[in-house]
């Protein structure tokens, strides 16, 4: 493990997304369909040695060929369609999916269709020491099936503690702690892409929560931040706005516009209570920034779901 390196890369050529997938992950065949003159690659990398956390956009249908890369990948698509080829089959996931790419000793093809990915990597030997019992299993025990709903949220969490943790600028991180981080994501790795006792009860599956409900929740939840209506949420989830509608209120109780309302509050209050004194962070810029153009509407709606004004826990600070 080592300091965090943060990297971002942007390009229109195809040509130039090929040599960095060559390098990032050891890929050097990729085939892009499409208008090329449209066509826009996005890559950003947290790099900690052990452990690497990317995001990836491609516009186009793009298809990869990745070698073997020893590493355990694990994806969550943010918007679009993946389609994975490899020895266990022919997988196609989209919004919301939270899954392992593949056997770390194999290598596949992936096709990406206007995809947004987060793409976790964890290097095997963070593994060695976690169970000493499933010291030799825990890789042969993975799943390769999307994970349920609250698995799939779990792992976001992780991942976006990760991600925050070295995104502080001027802050150094030492081995101890370096360390400690890398074997938490490993750990949690096995708990969430692993079979275990609990792993095969019909309770802990996906269709205990209906495919509409978990796409939209995966979707809002990655995408607070973008102008987004009931109609956008309906193409996201391949459905239709009146599907949406009642997949929302006759398993969550609510809408999916309330529902993102609360995601936006929920990132308004970590925002606020993360705000350094004196850094200027006001409650009427936060609020903007989430979307709530009424700051007593936006203090009444914070109130209720939190027991507190955003300015007292703005003062917390």
């Amino acid at each position: 493990m080592h300091e965090p390196l943060v990297t971002d890369f942007a390009t229109t050529d195809p040509e130039q997304a090929c040599a960095l997938i060559a390098e990032a992950y050891r890929d050097n065949r990729l085939r892009v369909r499409g208008t090329v003159e449209n066509y826009r690659f996005e890559h950003n990398r947290c790099d900690v040695g052990d452990v690497q956390i990317d995001l990836l956009h491609n516009t186009l249908t793009t298809e990869i060929v990745i070698q073997p890369l020893g590493r355990l990948v694990l994806l969550r698509v943010l918007g679009g369609e993946v389609q994975v080829e490899d020895s266990f089959g022919d997988r196609r996931l989209a919004t919301g999916d939270v899954f392992v790419a593949s056997h770390p000793g194999s290598g596949y093809r992936t096709g990406m269709h206007g995809t947004r990915l987060q793409i976790t990597s964890i290097d095997l030997s963070l593994f060695t020491g976690i169970d000493p019992a499933q010291d030799d299993a825990a890789i042969e025990r993975l799943r390769y099936e999307p994970v349920s709903l609250e698995k799939a949220q779990r792992w976001r969490r992780t991942v976006e503690y990760m991600t925050g943790l070295f995104s502080e600028p001027g802050v150094e991180n030492g081995p101890l702690v370096l360390g400690a981080a890398g074997r938490l994501m490993a750990a949690m790795a096995l708990n969430t892409f692993t079979a275990g006792t609990g792993d095969d009860r019909p309770c802990d599956r996906l269709d205990a929560v209906p495919e509409t409900v978990r796409r939209g929740i995966a979707f809002l939840e990655s995408n607070p931040d973008l102008d987004l209506g009931v109609a956008d949420i309906a193409r996201a989830c391949r459905v239709s706005v009146r599907a949406l509608q009642l997949a929302f209120r006759r398993h969550l109780d609510t809408t999916p516009m309330a529902y993102l309302r609360r995601v936006r509050l929920d990132r308004a209050r970590a925002e606020l209570r993360d705000a350094e004194p004196g850094g200027g962070t006001t409650v009427t810029g936060v609020a903007a920034k989430w979307g709530f153009l009424g700051g007593s509407r936006f203090s009444a709606q914070y109130r209720a779901a939190f027991g507190e004004s955003p300015s007292d826990t703005l003062r917390k600070r």
